[in-house]
């Protein structure tokens, strides 16, 4: 395969992606001979084409693959975290979360990967608390804001669980997750009047929490 023909289906491959034909990519992204592949980039793409397909094996090489190209991508280390999460390799995901912190040991998404972490394992729901008690303090995320107060929620921390919907709303005022937190507050109290009529004009009738 030459340059021209390497960069038109690797072209087609994110636009068949980017588009949600993962089958398209999926065949385009066998015809590419990615050993010979210098860029990173391009690599970790593939990745994801295989991590979506659930080839989970090829994802991983791909991603391996992207890190000998590029050693000090945490991205990368990431992803491969990640990877092994989704099939049960909980050590090897450690070894990852450890190799993430110390390339980035004030990023944010250490916490992340570790929540992602103690979760599939099924450690405790205070430990899992705690990790995202501490990404709160680094960061204030609204997909995880979320998750703590559903966490609250399962434990039975229903004032916990009230302030930290009552804060997502306030924070970041419309979306998925202040839907979410909306309906989540309601199992324990009323909505404020402001929030009853952002709910009524914006989601009224919806339901969100799992």
């Amino acid at each position: 395969m030459d340059k021209y023909e390497y960069k038109l289906k690797l072209d087609q491959m994110k636009s068949a992606f980017a588009e949600g034909n993962y089958h398209m990519a999926e065949e385009l992204a066998d015809s590419i001979n990615w050993k010979r592949v210098r860029n990173a980039n391009s690599l970790i793409k593939a990745g994801e084409v295989y991590e979506t397909a659930e080839r989970y094996d090829d994802a991983k090489e791909m991603f391996l693959l992207a890190y000998e190209r590029s050693p000090i991508g945490r991205t990368i280390v990431y992803r491969l975290a990640e990877l092994a999460i989704h099939v049960g390799n909980y050590d090897e995901a450690m070894e990852y979360y450890e190799e993430f912190v110390e390339m980035a040991p004030n990023d944010s998404l250490k916490f992340v990967l570790k929540y992602k972490i103690y979760k599939a394992k099924g450690e405790s729901l205070a430990e899992q608390i705690q990790i995202l008690e501490d990404l709160k303090e680094q960061e204030y995320i609204e997909e995880w804001a979320y998750e703590l107060a559903f966490l609250y929620h399962r434990v039975g921390l229903a004032t916990e669980c009230v302030e930290e919907c009552d804060q997502l709303i306030l924070w970041f005022g419309e979306g998925k997750y202040v839907l979410k937190a909306m309906e989540l507050k309601r199992l324990y109290v009323p909505l404020s009047p402001a929030q009853q009529q952002l709910y009524d004009s914006q989601y009224g009738g919806r339901n969100a929490v799992e």
